[in-house]
């Protein structure tokens, strides 16, 4: 089996300190490696990563990801130099490029990922800060869904991050690093039966990401087609990219993942928001309760 990882999402950054602590605690009592914090335009995530590694004791904690237009590369190397010294094999530096609807909110010059990527792995490379290094660095890991900046993750980094891509997607990134690469692949869960409610969540959640370029780029590689990227994407595409039903057939996508090549899969619990739909991801909520009934993923 894979190592098992939850996705916090940006619901988590609303909680306050007590309650953020007792989640942590929570899923690190229940079993799970790891959690996994996003960039988002709310709290700091290598903050909140040192607060959640600091109330645990065995979870791992990893950015997953955090954009590269958020902070430069002296910045994110003392990041990872400070968490990696503080709380040795505990953490887990994920980076990404984002995108460009998001660098423009950031008020950023949006470049295109390869060179963006390049240019700020090499300045961290060259980074040499006042204190001795770390003993155990923490690996970086990046956001990588194609081949050229999964080539970069191989020449800077110890693994790749895929975030919402079906299990073949994840097969693909599995041959082109190789067998001893580290592949996170993340996707949502859902755990209901009902199929329409399901994939109308499901669409909620996704409402953002379809319409991207380099998701759909993905899912075609994959066999998807443009109609399959309209209305909110349709019942095979949702399938793919979004796990519901049953415990037992949420381990069983995940058994998929691993069987293609996923060393750690990454699960994030969703479920419907309270009061009535009223359209995109305010109709979604995180479903941390639900991860007692997910304990089945781990062995």
């Amino acid at each position: 089996m894979p190592n098992i990882g939850v996705l916090l999402s940006q619901r988590a950054y609303n909680l306050d300190a007590n309650a953020l602590s007792a989640l942590a605690k929570s899923v690190e009592s229940l079993g799970f490696e790891s959690v996994w914090l996003l960039d988002s335009f709310s709290r700091d995530p290598f903050l909140a990563a040192s607060f959640i590694l600091g109330s645990t004791t065995t979870l791992k904690v990893g950015t997953g990801v955090a954009t590269v237009y958020s902070r430069d590369a002296m910045a994110a190397t003392q990041a990872r130099e400070t968490l990696s010294e503080y709380y040795p094999g505990r953490f887990i530096m994920g980076l990404g490029a984002s995108n460009e609807f998001i660098v423009q909110m950031r008020k950023g010059q949006w470049l295109p990922p390869v060179p963006k990527m390049t240019a700020y792995l090499e300045e961290m490379d060259a980074v040499q800060l006042a204190h001795s290094k770390p003993a155990q660095l923490a690996p970086l890991h990046l956001a990588a869904h194609a081949p050229g900046l999964q080539n970069l993750a191989l020449k800077h980094g110890q693994g790749i991050f895929t975030w919402i891509l079906p299990v073949e997607n994840v097969r693909q990134a599995r041959a082109h690093v190789g067998p001893d690469f580290e592949v996170s692949a993340n996707f949502p869960v859902i755990l209901i039966e009902d199929a329409t409610e399901a994939r109308r969540i499901a669409r909620a959640f996704l409402t953002f990401y379809i319409p991207i370029p380099y998701y759909q780029a993905a899912y075609s590689k994959i066999g998807f087609g443009p109609e399959d990227f309209e209305n909110g994407g349709s019942d095979r595409l949702i399938d793919a990219i979004v796990a519901w039903g049953t415990p037992e057939k949420i381990k069983a996508r995940a058994d998929e993942y691993a069987a293609a090549g996923a060393s750690r899969v990454i699960i994030n619990p969703i479920r419907a928001a309270q009061g009535e739909p009223v359209g995109g991801e305010a109709d979604v909520d995180a479903d941390w309760d639900g991860l007692s009934r997910l304990t089945n993923l781990l062995g």
